[in-house]
């Protein structure tokens, strides 16, 4: 994605003064969209990378016809911000197919004058929804998924455009915490046209979270395949077989 134009706009908050405007370039400041390439089942969310902190409970998004605008106040705060790729997540929802331009508005804290930074505007497409019958997921399975039946246990799913990223945490036969995970997987669809998404089990071990963390400590060992099998946008079955057990789960997402 090329570099965004990244202007100011200065708006002195004492009554009666008068409004101007300044230009300048920041290289640190950057902008992309997360996913870089959505559908209309993704949440599209604009990462600012920068540094420095904004209030996350000022934020405000406004959006004219295809332009959207997002607003939120600086924070001034010791430290805030400073890590090397520092980023900020600012959430725009999921948006028809269409192509739009978005531009984030940095206003200074409020009650205090300065500039208004402007980053943008970047213009990103949101691809129409992939048709019946596609490989592609059709809807944003990103949740906590449980059975109601079986409190205790959970599937935690993160979703990038069509990448899943599956975490199941579950008790092994000593009752000691356990995590599965699947990094990646494909979508299939079977003869019956079921889509389904499919990867390694990796049991994963690290160093317990009291003390110093141990690099060395830490493991991903593959033990099986995991298969999710979405039925609707609430419900699915999970199954999977872990060191030549077999079983399957019926799942819906967690209510909070």
């Amino acid at each position: 994605m090329p570099s965004p134009t990244i202007s100011y706009s200065v708006l002195p908050k004492a009554i009666g003064a008068l409004v101007f405007t300044a230009a300048s370039t920041i290289a640190t400041a950057q902008l992309q969209l997360i996913p870089p390439d959505p559908s209309p089942a993704d949440v599209v969310r604009l990462r600012y990378t920068h540094v420095g902190c904004t209030n996350f409970d000022s934020m405000r998004v406004s959006q004219q016809a295809n332009h959207i605008t997002v607003q939120a106040d600086r924070l001034i705060q010791t430290d805030c911000g400073t890590t090397f790729g520092y980023f900020e997540d600012f959430a725009l929802g999921r948006l028809p197919a269409g192509d739009y331009d978005v531009t984030l508005a940095v206003n200074p804290p409020p009650g205090t004058l300065g500039p208004t930074q402007l980053v943008g505007p970047v213009h990103f497409t949101v691809a129409s929804s992939p048709p019946t019958g596609s490989l592609h997921p059709h809807d944003s399975y990103a949740d906590m998924w449980w059975n109601p039946g079986e409190s205790g246990w959970a599937l935690n799913i993160v979703q990038t455009g069509e990448k899943l990223f599956l975490v199941w945490m579950v008790y092994a036969g000593d009752r000691s915490a356990t995590w599965f995970v699947v990094p990646s997987g494909t979508w299939s669809r079977n003869a019956d046209n079921v889509l389904h998404f499919s990867g390694v089990i990796y049991r994963v071990q690290g160093p317990p979270w009291q003390g110093a963390f141990d690099p060395g400590t830490v493991n991903a060992t593959a033990v099986g395949v995991a298969d999710f099998v979405p039925f609707n946008a609430g419900h699915a079955q999970f199954n999977y077989t872990i060191d030549a057990v077999t079983g399957s789960k019926s799942v819906e997402r967690f209510r909070f």
